[in-house]
C-alpha cells in the first residue's frame, strides 16, 4: 500500500511538472500561429528602417565623383541633386540617361519647391503632396554638371512619410541613388522614409 501511495505521488508530481512546461508551450505556439501577442515591427516599419537616419546631412564628397541622384535632408528641408559623373567626356553623344521620378508626401504638404541650376531641357513640377521630375543627363554645354531642387515639407500630423521613386531610362535602379552625408545606397525603389514631425 505504501508503494502504491509513493507511485501515486510520483504520478501527480510528474503530471504537475508536465503541465507546468507543456501547457505554456502549447498555448504559446497557438498564440503565435493565431497571431496573438506578436510585437514585432510592422511591414511599414521594416520598409523605412533605417533610411530615416541615413538621409541626414549633405554628402561629404563632390557629387560628380560617383554621379547619380543624391538625396539628403536638413530638418524638414529636403535636397535632391542629379550629378553627371566626372569621367563623362563632353564630346560624347548628347543623349545621356534620362532620370525621371516622383516624390509623394504623406501626412504632410510640399510647402515650397526651389529649382537649383536646372537647364532648359529638364523639368520639375509639384502639387500639394507630389513632385514629378524629368532630368536628361546631357553631355553638352547646355547641361550642367549638377542640377536639382529643394523642397520643404510642412507636416500635418505627428509623423510624416516621403516616398521617392527614381527611374533611369524607365527602369528602377536604386544603385544610382545616394542618401545623406555618407551617400548610403538604398536596397530598393520606391524608397519610403518616415519621420517624426519634430525631428
Amino acid at each position: 500500500m505504501l508503494l502504491l501511495y509513493i507511485d501515486m505521488q510520483n504520478i501527480r508530481l510528474t503530471y504537475k511538472l508536465l503541465s507546468l512546461f507543456l501547457l505554456p508551450l502549447l498555448f504559446g505556439s497557438c498564440a503565435t500561429i493565431a497571431g496573438v501577442g506578436e510585437s514585432g515591427p510592422s511591414p511599414e516599419a521594416e520598409e523605412t528602417f533605417p533610411y530615416d537616419q541615413y538621409v541626414v546631412g549633405k554628402p561629404n564628397l563632390d557629387l560628380r565623383v560617383e554621379g547619380g541622384c543624391y538625396i539628403w535632408r536638413e530638418g524638414n528641408n529636403w535636397h535632391v541633386r542629379f550629378a553627371r559623373k566626372y569621367d563623362t567626356p563632353r564630346n560624347a553623344p548628347l543623349a545621356g540617361p534620362s532620370i525621371t521620378g516622383e516624390i509623394h508626401v504623406r501626412q504632410a504638404l510640399v510647402a515650397t519647391l526651389t529649382r537649383q541650376n536646372i537647364s532648359g531641357v529638364n523639368d520639375v513640377r509639384h502639387r500639394q503632396r507630389d513632385i514629378k521630375f524629368n532630368f536628361q543627363m546631357r553631355n553638352d554645354v547646355a547641361g550642367s554638371d549638377i542640377e536639382g531642387f529643394d523642397f520643404a515639407v510642412k507636416p500635418t500630423g505627428l509623423d510624416y512619410c516621403v516616398i521617392f521613386d527614381v527611374l533611369v531610362d524607365g527602369a528602377k535602379m536604386p544603385g544610382i541613388v545616394h542618401l545623406g552625408s555618407f551617400m548610403h545606397i538604398p536596397d530598393k525603389m520606391p524608397l519610403k522614409i518616415c519621420l517624426h514631425s519634430f525631428d
